[in-house]
C-alpha cells in the first residue's frame, strides 16, 4: 500500500483534484469541487469551512478585518485533513481577522499576483496580504525542462504550448509534423516554419545548427533573481498604492528547517523510489541542500528589505520550534494539520 495514503489518507483525494484552463491565469484547481476534505468555489479557490450554499469564498461570513493568504499548493492546503485545517482557516478562527485563501495549486509567483489582481474588486477592504510562497519559483528554475522566455517558467507549460500549437495547425502541417516530426526538434513551431526552412533543417546540418540557435533558443535569459525582483516589486507597488501591508513568509521545506521524522522519511523514501510516478521529486532532491536554501533565502530577504516588505523564514522557525520526532509534512513541501497549525501560529505572531 502507498504509505502516503496509509499515513495521510486525505492525499488520495488531493491526487485526484484536477485543473481547469482559464484565460490569463493559465489554470485553477477544479472549480466547485465538493468533498468532505476539500471544497472549492466558482473561482477554484478553497473555502475556509464547508461551503453550504455559498458559491464563492467571498460569500463566507466575516466579522472585523479582512486579509488574504497568497501562495501555491501549501497555501491552498494540500495535506490538510479538511478545509478547517488549512493555514487561512486557522488564521481566521484564532484572530479578529478573516483570511481569504488565495492559494493556487502549482502557481508560481506571477500567477499569485495575477490571481490577486483578477479579484481585486472583491478585496477592496483588505488590511494585510500574507505571501506564503517561494518554493515553486525555485523549483521551476531548477528543473531545466522549461524554455527561456521573458515571462518565466510555469507548470504545465509544455502541455499548454503543445495543445495550442496542435489546434492552430492546418491539416497539411499536421500531416507534415506526423511524418517528419522524428527528424525535427520538438521545439520547432510547426505553425510558423516555412517549407524551405523545413527542407533545409532536415538536409543541412549547418542550417539546422543556426536555426536551433537563433529560433529555438532566442536571446532571452530570465534568471531566478529577475523573477524574484519583478514579483516583489509588483507586490510593493500594490502595497503602496492600496495602503495594504505585505508580508513575505518563505514556506518550509523538509531538510531546510528540520530533519525528517520517521513518518516523513517513510513517505519521502517511497516517493524517491517511484520517480516515474513522482518525477518532480528528482528536482526537489536537487534543491534540498542547505547551500541552495541559504542562497535563496538571502536573495529573497535582500530584495524584501530593499522594497520594505517584511520577510520571515518558516524554515528557521521550524528549526527553533520543532524536533525530528514531530511529524509536520506529508512530503517534502506540503504539511499536515500539525504543520499548518505551527505555521499559522507563527504567522499570527509576526503580523499582529
Amino acid at each position: 500500500m502507498d504509505p502516503r495514503y496509509e499515513l495521510a489518507p486525505q492525499l488520495k483525494l488531493y491526487d485526484n483534484i484536477g485543473i481547469e484552463w482559464v484565460p490569463h491565469l493559465m489554470f485553477t484547481p477544479t472549480r466547485n469541487f465538493r468533498s468532505e476534505i476539500v471544497n472549492t468555489d466558482c473561482h477554484g479557490l478553497r473555502f475556509n469551512e464547508k461551503p453550504n450554499l455559498n458559491e464563492s469564498i467571498f460569500d463566507e461570513k466575516t466579522t472585523g478585518k479582512k486579509s488574504v493568504l497568497v501562495g501555491g499548493s501549501t497555501a491552498f492546503g494540500v495535506g490538510s485533513s479538511s478545509d478547517q485545517k488549512t493555514i487561512s482557516s486557522l488564521l481566521s478562527s484564532s484572530a479578529d481577522c478573516h483570511f481569504y485563501n488565495l492559494g493556487g495549486r502549482a502557481f508560481n509567483g506571477l500567477q499569485e499576483l495575477i490571481l490577486y489582481q483578477s479579484l481585486v474588486g472583491e478585496l477592496n477592504e483588505i488590511e494585510k496580504i500574507v505571501i506564503f510562497s517561494g518554493l515553486n519559483d525555485l523549483y521551476l528554475f531548477s528543473g531545466m525542462n522549461f524554455g527561456d522566455n521573458f515571462i518565466g517558467p510555469v507548470f504545465f507549460g509544455k502541455q499548454y504550448f503543445d495543445g495550442m500549437n496542435k489546434q492552430l495547425l492546418s491539416p497539411l502541417r499536421a500531416l507534415a509534423k506526423l511524418l517528419l516530426g522524428s527528424l525535427v526538434s520538438d521545439k520547432v513551431n510547426w505553425g510558423n516554419i516555412t517549407k524551405d526552412q523545413l527542407l533545409k533543417y532536415i538536409l543541412n546540418p549547418s542550417f539546422r545548427k543556426d536555426f536551433n540557435k537563433t529560433t529555438l533558443n532566442p536571446n532571452v535569459h530570465m534568471t531566478l533573481e529577475d523573477i524574484v525582483l519583478r514579483n516583489l516589486s509588483l507586490w510593493s507597488a500594490i502595497s503602496k498604492g492600496l495602503g495594504v501591508k505585505v508580508y513575505y513568509f518563505l514556506q518550509p521545506f523538509v531538510g531546510w528547517g528540520k530533519d525528517p521524522s520517521r513518518e516523513e522519511q517513510k513517505i519521502i523514501e517511497f516517493i524517491d523510489s517511484n520517480t516515474r510516478k513522482f518525477p518532480s521529486h528528482k528536482i526537489l532532491n536537487k534543491i534540498k541542500t542547505l547551500d541552495q536554501y541559504y542562497t535563496y533565502q538571502k536573495l529573497l530577504k535582500t530584495h524584501c528589505d530593499k522594497l520594505k516588505i517584511s520577510f520571515f523564514d518558516c524554515n528557521q522557525m521550524l528549526k527553533e520550534n520543532s524536533t525530528k520526532t514531530d511529524w509536520l509534512f506529508v512530503d517534502r513541501a506540503h504539511m499536515n494539520d500539525n504543520g499548518n497549525n505551527l505555521v499559522s501560529n507563527y504567522i499570527r505572531k509576526e503580523i499582529e
